[in-house]
């Protein structure tokens, strides 16, 4: 069973895909390339979620097609894997934004959530998207984890507000 998903096989949360050496707590302006390519490095030293090669290839392409920046500072680059073993999210807390991120709406981004999951698994990353959009939209949380002065502690703002 994998720790992001209950035993059904079903999505069980945002936070249950996460963990706290995945969060990275980017200081001042930053620029698109380098806050994915530092979480793509993050995903790959585990192991278990693909090849850095392959999972940056799978997050370029994606962001080639159309950027991830869903509006509201928050982007969602996200990719399938062939060798990954289970849906993992890494996030970027950049708190003086990422100017050069193209979201819908214009404003810079300043979370950016990675996603990567089996090929096999659209329906639980709908469902990381879902969640994110969820519980993001009202701002307060958001806030929150840019006020965050450890990963641990943005990861327990994220699991107390689910």
């Amino acid at each position: 069973m994998s720790s992001s998903t209950s035993e059904n096989g079903s999505f069980a949360s945002l936070s249950s895909c996460m963990s706290a050496s995945r969060i990275l707590l980017l200081k001042g302006k930053q620029k698109k390339d380098d806050v994915l390519k530092a979480l793509v490095r993050r995903i790959a030293a585990e192991e278990k979620f693909g090849s850095e090669a392959d999972l940056e290839w799978g997050i370029m392409h994606r962001e080639e097609l159309m950027s991830t920046g869903i509006g509201k500072n928050i982007a969602v680059p996200h990719a399938s894997i062939g060798n990954c073993e289970e849906a993992c999210v890494a996030l970027a807390v950049c708190p003086d934004g990422v100017p050069d991120y193209q979201g819908l709406d214009s404003q810079m981004v300043k979370l950016v959530f990675m996603i990567v999951t089996p090929p096999e698994s659209a329906g639980i990353r709908l469902k990381i998207l879902a969640a994110i959009g969820g519980l993001f939209s009202d701002g307060r949380l958001k806030a929150a984890c840019l006020a965050s002065a450890d990963p641990e502690k943005c990861l327990t703002i994220i699991q107390r507000a689910e």
